[in-house]
């Protein structure tokens, strides 16, 4: 196996090909899927809020199972079906 050279390591594309192999996804795609600012991922991990994740040296990745999870966790129900549910 090869050396990784400096271009390798920083290449947003090859990382993005190796959490999927892992079935995972990087920090970066997982803030653009929620919508949330790094600053705020970060919170949620040192708050353990946030899914289950991989601290692999300085990256992180998250399992799609655990965003997944941490995503049903998140689902509400639509405000008509909490008023039916009150009436009755």
């Amino acid at each position: 196996m090869g050396a990784m050279n400096t271009t390798d390591r920083h290449d947003p594309q090859r990382l993005r090909d190796l959490a999927d192999r892992l079935d995972c996804l990087t920090e970066d795609d997982f803030n653009l899927l929620t919508q949330t600012a790094p600053a705020t991922t970060m919170s949620w991990r040192k708050r353990g809020t946030g899914p289950g994740y991989i601290l692999a040296g300085n990256r992180v990745l998250y399992p799609r199972v655990e965003v997944e999870k941490f995503l049903r966790s998140k689902v509400r129900e639509p405000r008509a079906a909490n008023l039916v549910r009150d009436v009755l």
